[in-house]
């Protein structure tokens, strides 16, 4: 079982590699999202949609921290 499988299933794991690039993918867009203009609210809820992925009309008013964007489920 590699780490990204164990972490999914919520078992102790190691960040490898796999786990490492999820990790900045999402530090990349969490950039993105903590550096926007705060008053930009379509501009931001796309961060956000891009970050979440599967959460529908979800919106974070930033700063906003996390590891990884695409495990977190909120709105629709």
């Amino acid at each position: 079982m590699d780490m990204k499988k164990r972490r999914d299933m919520q078992l102790a794991y190691i960040s490898d590699e796999a786990v490492f690039q999820e990790q900045l993918v999402c530090r990349r867009i969490l950039q993105k999202l903590n550096f926007m203009d705060r008053s930009d609210f379509d501009g931001i809820a796309e961060v956000v949609k891009e970050l979440l992925g599967k959460s529908e009309n979800a919106f974070i008013n930033p700063p906003f921290y996390c590891d990884y964007g695409k495990h977190i489920e909120t709105g629709k």
